[in-house]
C-alpha cells in the first residue's frame, strides 16, 4: 500500500560513519502512514485505556529497529513506554511526548466504511480515533527516532520517546513517570501535543502554526443541589432538580471581561509583517489589537476561551425513575483557568454566583496553569521548521508563533520539574479537519504525515545533533 524505505536504508548502510542526505520524505511518510493505520486499530479507548496494547505495538516496532525500550506499569493492563537513543550527554535529554489512550467515540455517527477503530486509508487520509489526538503525533515521534538511528545522526543529547497512558482522563501514566521514574529521564525540553497549523484561520490563504507555550489550568467541579424527595406528580420549587436548574441558569449569565495572554499578542505581532496598511499597523500594536479584535474574539466561543476563565456544564446525574424526585442531583462543571487563577479562586467565584445554601460545590480535580519561555532553542527550532519548506525556503503563506492552549496536556506536569515543554503537532489542517478531534470522522491526510515528519525531524536534529 505504501512505499518502503529500502533505498533510504541502503544509502545509510553504505555510509555508516556519516550523516546521509535528506531522507526520501515521501517514502518515510508513507511508512509512517502505514504504521499509523495499524496503530489506530489498537483499542486504547479510555476508559479503560488498556494501554499495554499500545506499548506492545510500539515495542514491537522498536525491537525491529534495535532501539531499546522499557515499560512502566501504573495500573492493571496499563503502562507507559520509554525508549532512548543515547547521545554524548553534552546536554540533558530531549523528550518526545505522546499519549497512547484515545477518547470514546460514537460509531453510529462515523462513515460506516470508516469506523473509529478501523485505521482505514481512503481518499488520501488515515481515518480513526486518535489520528489527530494523538496517535498521529506519536507515530511522527516514533518515526523520527527511527530516522535518527537509520541515518546515523550523531547526538549531543539523549533523545527519549515517552508514550504515556491515561492522559485523557487522569494522567495516570505521566503522574507515575513524574513520581517514580523522572530521575531516569531528566529531560530539559519536551515536545508534546498542543498547537498545529490551521489554514485560513485569520486570513485567507495563510496558515497559522500555533506553538503552545502555555496551557490553562483546570477546576473540574461537582455542583450538587439538595431538596426534599417526593412524587413526580407534585412539583415544588425547593426540589433538588429545580434548585439545580436555577443554579445552572445563574452560571449561564457569567460574562467576565477579557484578559489577553502575552502569547496571543506576540502571535499577532508575528502575523503583522505579512499584512499591509491598517491591518499591519493594528496587529503590530498591542493596544490597537485589543481594541480591534475584542468584539470578534469574544463573540466566537473558540477564541473567547482564549480570553476568559470558562465555566462549562458538561453533564447531569441523579435520580433513577421518572416519577421519583431525588434528594440530591449533580452537575459537572469543566472550568478552564487562565494564568493567575487558582482552582480555589474558581470555587469562590462559583459560590458567589450561586449563594443558595441548597447548592454546594466540591473540587474533583484541579491544576494550575503554567508556561514555558519563547527564548528557548527548542521553541525557535519548532517555529523555524514549521514555516520552512522542503527546499529550505521560508514560506510566504505561513506564520508561526506562541499560543495559550485552552485545553490541558501532560506538559502541565512537566513544567514544574523545570522542563521547557512545547505543544506542537506539525500538521497543516483545515478547520473542518481540525474539529474532527474528539468528534466524528477523525482523520489526518497522508500528505500531512509526510510533511509533518519532515518538520519534526528537522527541529529535533537542530536541537540534538552533535
Amino acid at each position: 500500500m505504501f512505499g518502503s524505505l529500502a533505498s533510504w536504508s541502503l544509502v545509510v548502510a553504505l555510509q555508516p560513519a556519516a550523516l546521509a542526505a535528506e531522507p526520501d520524505w515521501k517514502a518515510a511518510g508513507d511508512e509512517a502512514a502505514s504504521v499509523l493505520a495499524q496503530y489506530l486499530q489498537v483499542d486504547t479507548v479510555n476508559p479503560d485505556g488498556n494501554e499495554d496494547r499500545a506499548v506492545a505495538f510500539l515495542g514491537g516496532i522498536l525491537d525491529r529497529e534495535g532501539i531499546p525500550w522499557v515499560s512502566y506499569p501504573f495500573a492493571p493492563g496499563r503502562s507507559s513506554l520509554v525508549a532512548r537513543l543515547t547521545g554524548s550527554g553534552a546536554e540533558p535529554p530531549l523528550c518526545l511526548v505522546s499519549h497512547t489512550d484515545v477518547v470514546p467515540s460514537e460509531p453510529a455517527f462515523w462513515p460506516a466504511e470508516r469506523p473509529p477503530l478501523g485505521g482505514i486509508v481512503a481518499d488520501g487520509y488515515v481515518w480513526g480515533r486518535g489520528a489527530l489526538d494523538m496517535k498521529g503525533m506519536g507515530v511522527l515521534e516514533l518515526q523520527t527516532m527511527i530516522a535518527l538511528k537509520r541515518q546515523g545522526v550523531p547526538l549531543r543529547r539523549d533523545v527519549i520517546l515517552l508514550a504515556v497512558g491515561d492522559e485523557e482522563v487522569g494522567s495516570g501514566g505521566m503522574n507515575d513517570i513524574v513520581a517514580n521514574h523522572w530521575a531516569e529521564l531528566g529531560c530539559s525540553q519536551a515536545i508534546n501535543e498542543g498547537g498545529m497549523g490551521i489554514r485560513d484561520l485569520l486570513f485567507k490563504g495563510q496558515t497559522l502554526y500555533g506553538i503552545s507555550v502555555a496551557e490553562k489550568g483546570i477546576a473540574w467541579v461537582d455542583m450538587v443541589a439538595t431538596g426534599p424527595a417526593g412524587h413526580g406528580s407534585r412539583p415544588a420549587p425547593e426540589q433538588a432538580p429545580h434548585v439545580l436548574t436555577r443554579a445552572a441558569a445563574a452560571l449561564e449569565a457569567y460574562d467576565p471581561k477579557p484578559r489577553w495572554h502575552w502569547s496571543l499578542l506576540e502571535l499577532f505581532k508575528n502575523v503583522a509583517p505579512t499584512q499591509k496598511g491598517l491591518t499591519r499597523m493594528v496587529l503590530g500594536n498591542t493596544g490597537l489589537t485589543k481594541l480591534a479584535l475584542r468584539g470578534r474574539f469574544m463573540a466566537d466561543p473558540a477564541t473567547r476561551a482564549e480570553l476568559i476563565n470558562t465555566i462549562n456544564l458538561t453533564n447531569f446525574s441523579g435520580g433513577s425513575s421518572p416519577n421519583v424526585v431525588p434528594t440530591e442531583v449533580h452537575a459537572t462543571l469543566d472550568c478552564r483557568l487562565l494564568p493567575g487563577t487558582t482552582p480555589d479562586d474558581m470555587l469562590a467565584l462559583l459560590r458567589s454566583m450561586v449563594p443558595d445554601p441548597a447548592v454546594r460545590f466540591s473540587l474533583l480535580q484541579g491544576r494550575l496553569s503554567n508556561e514555558s519561555p519563547t527564548e528557548d532553542s527548542l521553541y525557535r527550532a519548532l517555529a523555524r521548521a514549521a514555516v520552512t519548506d522542503a527546499t529550505g525556503a521560508v514560506r510566504s503563506d505561513a506564520v508561526a508563533g506562541p499560543i495559550l492552549s485552552v485545553g490541558f496536556t501532560d506538559s502541565l506536569l512537566l513544567r514544574p520539574l523545570g522542563v521547557h515543554a512545547y505543544g506542537f503537532v506539525p500538521f497543516e489542517v483545515s478547520l473542518d479537519d481540525a474539529v474532527t478531534m474528539h468528534g466524528h470522522g477523525e482523520r489526518v491526510s497522508i500528505d500531512n504525515i509526510r510533511e509533518g515528519l519532515r518538520i519534526l525531524y528537522a527541529a529535533v536534529v537542530e536541537v540534538s545533533r552533535s
